[in-house]
């Protein structure tokens, strides 16, 4: 089943001093920590933050290309794990129907917030995620509610 999910805030992974962007399912208390590269980072709180980008990024120039070709973006999916990686798809609508590309979650998720669509996350990765408890998890979930939103965005946006 897939579950619809929002952005819930941003952090940095302690142990990596990583960006993460945490999901949390609209209609729940679940969570799901998607790892992102700084340059994923700073599109995506860009466009959280409502800040315009001096040249256009290069998700930008993806939601170009798919709307130039007539293609609009349904739904983002974050549908399985594999070796402790996360799996996405984004659903596009065309012409002669819809299809699914696979890709990168934060690639996904920037996508996602461009173009205004929902994001979802399969029921089983949210409770593979969230049946951990490990020290680990709990420092990371520690670290995600002291950080504010804002602190992250301009930690990329400098």
């Amino acid at each position: 089943m897939l579950i619809q999910a929002e952005i819930a805030s941003f952090a940095l992974d302690p142990n990596r001093n990583t960006p993460v962007i945490i999901l949390k399912e609209i209609s729940g208390n679940r969570m799901l920590p998607v790892p992102i590269g700084p340059l994923e980072a700073s599109a995506i709180a860009i466009e959280s933050l409502d800040v315009a980008p001096d040249k256009p990024l290069t998700i930008d120039l993806a939601k170009l290309v798919m709307e130039q070709l007539g293609g609009s973006l349904q739904r983002v999916i974050i549908g399985d794990m594999v070796d402790q990686s996360l799996q996405a798809k984004i659903q596009i609508r065309h012409d002669s129907g819809i299809c699914c590309i696979a890709c990168r979650p934060c690639d996904a998720i920037a996508l996602a917030l461009r173009c205004g669509v929902s994001m979802f996350i399969d029921d089983r990765v949210l409770d593979n995620v969230n049946s951990g408890t490990s020290s680990t998890t709990e420092r990371l979930r520690r670290r995600i509610r002291s950080i504010d939103a804002i602190e992250f965005g301009n930690y990329f946006l400098e």
